[in-house]
């Protein structure tokens, strides 16, 4: 089991998880937000458009998932995605039809996900994160700045081209209160495919050095971002 087969299967969960509400929305005639309104993903389309875009993401989706899955670890990936996905699209969707803004409401400065996301996957993240089967996924020791609490945070790294290097997305933002902790202590230390791992360096970056940084299969994921986390391995 490689770290690309386990985004694979973790993406093509998340995007038959998302292919669900489009889907609905459009075989019912209703108008329902997509990323082809203004402003994408708030503003409503029409409903043949939303049956569209629900097609795409089941088609690729299938695509993604064609060859199964095959071991523990892209079992649990691709059902960490689906409830992440969901639990994201509940807080967008039902945001953005209460009148506000959805994910673009929280603005590229958020320090935090959504409260029901964290509550929803934490449980999964603290058994399955830093596990050997789970590639991708760690856990960050770090201390509070300002109070000292010890805390154990769940992370996704991203493979970088240079193995000297660990690189760790930001999507809430360049100003996450767990990276703030780790630049401020100097480094951290990791859980990461079974093991502990110390690391020195810390430095946050903005999206494009990030993308220089990651290998060619995850700079579009990365891209997407704000910002990263990058240490040294120690």
């Amino acid at each position: 089991m490689s770290g690309r087969s386990v985004l694979r299967t973790a993406l093509g969960a998340a995007l038959l998880v998302n292919a669900m509400p489009h889907g609905v929305a459009g075989v019912q005639g209703t108008p329902f937000p997509s990323p082809f309104a203004q402003p994408p993903g708030v503003g409503m389309s029409p409903p043949v458009v939303n049956v569209a875009w629900s097609a795409v993401n089941a088609v690729a989706g299938a695509v993604l998932l064609r060859r199964g899955i095959r071991t523990l670890g892209e079992a649990v990936a691709a059902g960490v995605a689906g409830v992440a996905m969901g639990s994201v699209l509940a807080f967008h969707f039902g945001d953005v039809l209460r009148g506000g803004r959805g994910l673009r409401g929280l603005g590229h400065e958020r320090s935090a996900p959504p409260r029901l996301l964290i509550q929803v996957t934490e449980p999964l993240a603290v058994v399955f994160a830093g596990r050997r089967w789970m590639p991708l996924w760690g856990i960050i020791h770090h201390r509070g700045r300002r109070s000292g609490t010890e805390y154990a945070t769940p992370i996704a790294t991203i493979p970088t081209v240079d193995e000297g290097l660990i690189l760790i997305g930001l999507p809430w933002g360049l100003h996450t209160n767990w990276a703030r902790n780790v630049v401020a202590a100097g480094g951290a230390t990791l859980t990461l495919r079974g093991g502990r791992h110390t690391a020195t360096d810390p430095r946050i970056v903005d999206g494009s050095v990030a993308t220089t940084l990651a290998k060619p299969f995850f700079r579009f994921i990365v891209g997407r971002m704000p910002g990263a986390i990058v240490l040294s391995r120690a």
